[in-house]
C-alpha cells in the first residue's frame, strides 16, 4: 500500500500524457509537503519516463528569515539528490508596495513568470506544479463565490500549455501520509495559517464546516464536479470555435468582425461563449470580460440598429457596424487595398495589407476525411488551377461562380449577401488563376476549381493571421 500514491500519480501522468521520453521537466518546489512529495515521486519515476529534472524555487522575500531558510532547505535537498536548481530571490518590497491588486495574486503572477523563464532557459517541455485535489476543491469554491461560469468551476486543469499537475488526483491527506511513510522532509509556510487570505479561510474554515455539516467527502465531490465541468468547458470551447469561424467575416490581430444574423440564431450560452472566445483571440487568451459586459455585447448584437461602443478591460472595444459586430483592440487602422503578388506554390505568401499569410502545398495522395476544409482552407483541383496564380484585391466588375452554384455572380453582390462592410472589402484577398477568381479567401471557392472524383492532385491553400504561419 505504500506505493499507492506512486501508482495514482503514474496513472494521472499516463491518462493526460503529461510526459514524453527526453523531456526536461522544471519542478516548482516551494519546500512545502506537496512540492516535496512531488519532487520525491518524480525522482522515482524519472527512469520510467526517461526524463530530466530541474528544480525552480522563487524566494518571494515576504517572510523574512523564514523565506531565506526555506530557500536554503530547497537548495540542500537538490544537492543531496544531485538535481540542478535555479533558486532566485525576489524583491519583497516591490510586491508589498505594488499599489493595486492582492499580494497573493501579485506573488502568484511573479512565480509563474519565473517558472516560464526558467523553463525557457533550460529548454524544458514541462513545468510540474504540486496542486492536488484539495487545491481543486478550494479553487472551485472560490470561483463559485465570485460568480464564475463553467470555466471557473472547471477548477485547475491537469494540463495547460506546458504546465502539468501530477498530484491533481491525490488528496492532501494522502500526500501527507506518503511523506510520513517515506520520511520526506519539508517545511511549513506560516502564511498558510493567516486568515486574512480568502483561500486560507476556505481551506481552514469553510471546507471543514461543509464536511462536518453537509458532506464528509466534500473535497472529493468538488473535485469530481471540477473534472466534469472542465470536460464540458472543453466541449463548449470546441463548439464555440467552430461557430466563431462560421460567423467570422474578417480578422486581423487587432480586429474581428462577426455577422450578427447567424449569431442571433444560436443558443444564448453559445453566443456568450463565442463573444468571450473572440475577446480572448484579441487579448492573448484572456477575455477580460465581466458577465455584465458579456450581456451588454450580447444585447448589442441582438438589437438591430443599435449604436454606441462598449469599452472593456485591456483596451477592448465592441461596436455595431450595420449587421456586424466589430471587436477591436489598440488603435484602429485603416487598411490599404491589397496589391497584386504571385502565389508561392508550394510556399508561404504574405499579404501585409490584410495581416494574413497563405500557405500552399500540393497533395498527390489524400483522403477527403483527413483534409477537413473550412472557410480558411481552400481545396482546389491543382491541374484546373494551373501555374498562373496570384493574389489581388477585388475590382469593380469581378465575377465568380460560388461553390455549389451554376451561374456567375458579381463579387460585389456576394459581399452584400455576406454582410461584408463596404470599407472592408478591399482588404479581403482574392486568389486568382489567370483572370478567374479561384477563391475568395475566408469565404468561398469557385465552382470551376473544386475537387472532383477525377482530380489527380489537390492544391491546398490555408490562410492564417500573419504570425500564426498558416500550416
Amino acid at each position: 500500500m505504500r506505493d499507492a500514491l506512486l501508482h495514482r500519480v503514474q496513472g494521472t501522468i499516463d491518462r493526460h500524457r503529461m510526459l514524453a521520453a527526453g523531456d526536461i521537466v522544471v519542478l516548482a518546489v516551494s519546500g512545502g509537503v506537496d512540492s516535496m512529495a512531488m519532487f520525491h515521486l518524480l525522482l522515482r519515476l524519472r527512469a520510467r519516463y526517461h526524463i530530466s529534472l530541474h528544480v525552480a524555487h522563487l524566494n518571494h522575500d515576504l517572510r523574512g528569515t523564514e523565506s531565506a531558510e526555506t530557500a536554503n532547505f530547497v537548495r540542500r535537498q537538490c544537492e543531496a539528490h544531485q538535481i540542478p536548481a535555479t533558486i532566485t530571490t525576489a524583491d519583497g518590497r516591490t510586491l508589498r508596495d505594488r499599489g493595486v491588486g492582492s499580494l497573493q495574486a501579485a506573488a502568484r503572477d511573479l512565480r509563474y513568470r519565473f517558472l516560464e523563464q526558467v523553463a525557457d532557459e533550460q529548454g524544458a517541455a514541462r513545468i510540474a506544479l504540486g496542486h492536488h485535489r484539495n487545491d481543486q476543491a478550494e479553487t472551485v469554491l472560490m470561483n463559485l463565490l465570485r460568480g464564475s461560469g463553467v470555466r471557473g468551476l472547471g477548477g485547475i486543469p491537469p494540463v495547460r500549455g506546458r504546465i502539468i499537475r501530477p498530484l491533481i488526483d491525490c488528496s492532501r491527506e494522502e500526500i501527507e501520509r506518503y511523506a510520513r511513510q517515506q520520511g520526506i522532509p519539508y517545511v511549513d509556510d506560516s502564511s498558510n495559517q493567516v486568515l486574512l487570505y480568502s483561500r486560507n479561510r476556505i481551506r481552514l474554515e469553510l471546507l471543514p464546516e461543509l464536511a462536518k455539516r453537509y458532506n464528509p467527502r466534500v473535497v472529493h465531490a468538488m473535485a469530481n464536479a471540477a473534472t466534469i465541468l472542465e470536460a464540458e468547458d472543453t466541449l463548449l470551447n470546441a463548439m464555440a470555435d467552430k461557430e466563431l469561424r462560421a460567423v467570422l467575416i474578417s480578422r486581423s490581430p487587432e480586429e474581428l468582425v462577426l455577422s450578427t444574423h447567424r449569431m442571433a440564431t444560436f443558443h444564448t450560452a453559445l453566443r456568450w461563449r463565442i463573444i468571450r472566445r473572440a475577446a480572448e483571440y484579441l487579448r492573448e487568451g484572456r477575455s477580460g470580460l465581466t458577465f455584465q459586459q458579456t450581456l451588454a455585447i450580447d444585447r448589442l448584437l441582438l438589437t438591430e440598429g443599435a449604436q454606441g461602443t462598449i469599452q472593456a478591460p485591456g483596451g477592448l472595444r465592441v461596436r455595431r457596424a450595420g449587421d456586424d459586430i466589430v471587436l477591436s483592440v489598440g488603435e484602429s487602422q485603416v487598411r490599404g487595398p491589397i496589391s497584386s503578388s504571385p502565389l508561392a506554390v508550394p510556399g508561404l505568401t504574405a499579404i501585409p495589407e490584410s495581416s494574413l499569410s497563405l500557405r500552399s502545398d500540393l497533395l498527390e495522395e489524400w483522403t477527403m476525411d483527413e483534409l477537413a476544409p473550412d472557410a480558411w482552407t481552400a481545396l482546389l483541383d491543382a491541374d484546373c488551377a494551373g501555374q498562373d496564380l496570384h493574389v489581388r484585391r477585388w475590382e469593380p466588375g469581378d465575377r465568380f461562380i460560388p461553390l455549389g452554384m451554376s451561374g456567375r455572380k458579381k463579387l460585389q453582390d456576394f459581399f452584400v449577401d455576406a454582410k461584408v462592410p463596404r470599407d472592408q472589402r478591399g482588404s479581403i484577398p482574392l486568389m486568382v488563376s489567370g483572370d478567374q477568381i479561384a477563391w475568395v479567401v475566408g469565404f468561398r471557392v469557385d465552382e470551376r476549381f473544386k475537387v472532383t472524383d477525377s482530380t489527380r492532385r489537390i492544391l491546398r491553400v490555408r490562410a492564417a493571421t500573419t504570425g500564426e504561419q498558416a500550416g
